[in-house]
């Protein structure tokens, strides 16, 4: 009887590490969407190439990950606005930049936005 109240006990607690795991995983994503978005924010307008370079491989990168997830209606919406806010701060961070001495990167950082399907115009 004892083991079977251990085995008992043991499958629930993987169970309940299990979903806590998958749960924290897929907010994980969200999270670093939120500090991608505004890292971009604060910081855009002084991204060298390598910077935005990084900065769109991260925004794919994160993508690629959400995509393995189910997001609840809510969590759909927030991940949208964060997409938005990294769009329109990675638009604003390249018009800053250019501004700031980097005409030439803006060419090709608005090619890199508009291929990942974003919409974005300049």
């Amino acid at each position: 009887m004892k083991i079977r109240t251990l085995v008992a006990s043991l499958l629930i607690g993987i169970a309940t590490l299990t979903l806590q795991c998958s749960c924290s995983t897929k907010q994980t994503a969200i999270n670093q969407m939120e500090r991608l978005a505004y890292d971009i924010r604060d910081n855009g307008s002084y991204y060298t190439i390598k910077d935005w370079e990084d900065a769109v491989a991260k925004f794919v990168d994160i993508r690629k990950k959400m995509a393995h997830y189910d997001y609840t209606p809510a969590e759909r919406r927030r991940i949208g606005e964060l997409e938005g806010e990294c769009a329109r701060y990675m638009k604003e961070g390249i018009k800053n930049g250019a501004i700031n001495g980097i005409m030439g990167v803006a060419g090709e950082l608005r090619g890199i936005l508009e291929g990942l399907g974003l919409g974005i115009t300049f």
